[in-house]
């Protein structure tokens, strides 16, 4: 399985935030919604074989992990007031492939590391992505427009990793979910 963890220090943790102002007073939800319809959604499809963790640190109550499963995912189209409004809806209860929990970043990338995964650290200064064999069934770690705080990096390091860098250009995060999912279907044979 193909997972996403995204650290996203404003994206808020209540369910009263505004849909219609999703980058302002809604925590940056614009960011996360992007980046949960960049790692799930093809053209006419989902990857069902994929899931999108954001560990949410922002107000007010912090932090909370959103996870979407593409494998069980109903009724949510790719666009980012539909997403955002599914968190809403998530987040009052449990709703079909998303899961909202109270659990901190190290909690779950312990919870992922005690499966065996493997982790990809995305970071300007790691490995070229063009020299790294990927796994398609690894664990792909990126910050949000603030990037990964250093202290949850080297947590994140404890365990078997690779830090890689898609090049010297910085990519929106939602665009490096694009990235790594456009070369690991090629890679993969999708």
């Amino acid at each position: 399985m193909r997972e996403f963890v995204i650290y996203a220090r404003k994206a808020a943790t209540s369910s009263d935030f505004p849909l219609n102002d999703l980058p302002g007073r809604g925590g940056r939800m614009d960011l996360v919604a992007r980046c949960v319809c960049n790692a799930l959604w093809l053209s006419h499809d989902l990857r069902r074989d994929t899931c999108v963790h954001i560990v949410a640190c922002g107000g007010p109550e912090p932090p909370k992990v959103i996870t979407f499963y593409g494998s069980s995912l109903r009724g949510v189209s790719p666009d980012e007031r539909s997403i955002a409004s599914w968190i809403k809806k998530a987040s009052k209860g449990r709703n079909p492939g998303i899961r909202v929990r109270r659990q901190s970043f190290q909690e779950l990338i312990s919870e992922l590391a005690a499966k065996g995964r493997f982790f990809y650290i995305l970071h300007e200064k790691g490995k070229d992505i063009e020299g790294v064999e990927l796994s398609e069934d690894a664990v792909f770690v990126l910050g949000d427009h603030l990037g990964l705080p250093a202290k949850e990096e080297g947590f994140v390091t404890r365990f078997p990793h690779e830090k890689i860098s898609l090049g010297r250009i910085s990519y929106l995060s939602s665009q490096c979910i694009t990235i790594i999912n456009y070369i690991l279907d090629r890679y993969h044979g999708r």
